[in-house]
């Protein structure tokens, strides 16, 4: 397994390993008019454009484009003011899930938006989400619920909490 950076040439693997993961995992959670609006070459645009504009990981896996993450500055400081980065998406395929593909993807954006300056992040998830166990045990705790609305349906959403992104910085060990 390799994790790098990615460019905009990765966009339309990226976007493949969105669409596909949205569609294994959240059948009976989203609804499924939404799933199948779910747009390779819509999403190829996306994701090029985030590769352009602020560091996003890939992780290879003989090649192949097998998942993703990417982080930033908070976009809803007002909800959680008191954490100034966000994990604004880590999506893996479902068959390569449990080889510590998520941990590395997860480990490599949270040590960038460390090393970028930001302190402390928080990540959205779908409540109902079969993975949302992983959140916890990267080690962010419960921090509160909102109500999402996606094509008519409301869907519950939590937010985890990670005081301490700096150990995962590898390039900066100070407390």
């Amino acid at each position: 397994m390799i994790i790098r950076l990615a460019t905009k040439h990765d966009a339309n693997e990226i976007a493949k390993v969105q669409v596909e993961s949205w569609n294994t995992t959240y059948p009976g959670i989203v609804p499924q008019s939404y799933l199948d609006s779910l747009d390779v070459k819509k999403r190829e645009k996306v994701w090029g454009q985030a590769a352009q504009n602020q560091p996003m990981f890939v992780a290879e896996l003989n090649g192949e484009v097998v998942g993703f993450a990417i982080g930033g500055e908070n976009r809803d400081k007002d909800t959680y003011p008191d954490f100034d980065g966000e994990l604004y998406a880590i999506y893996s395929y479902q068959h390569v899930q449990g080889q510590g593909i998520g941990r590395a993807l997860f480990e490599a954006a949270a040590g960038n938006i460390s090393a970028r300056g930001f302190k402390k992040m928080v990540v959205a998830v779908l409540k109902d989400n079969p993975t949302v166990n992983f959140y916890k045990h990267m080690g962010g705790y419960f921090l509160g619920e909102e109500v999402i609305t996606i094509d008519g349906v409301e869907i519950a959403e939590s937010f985890y909490g990670y005081d301490n992104i700096r150990k995962f910085n590898t390039g900066d060990d100070t407390e």
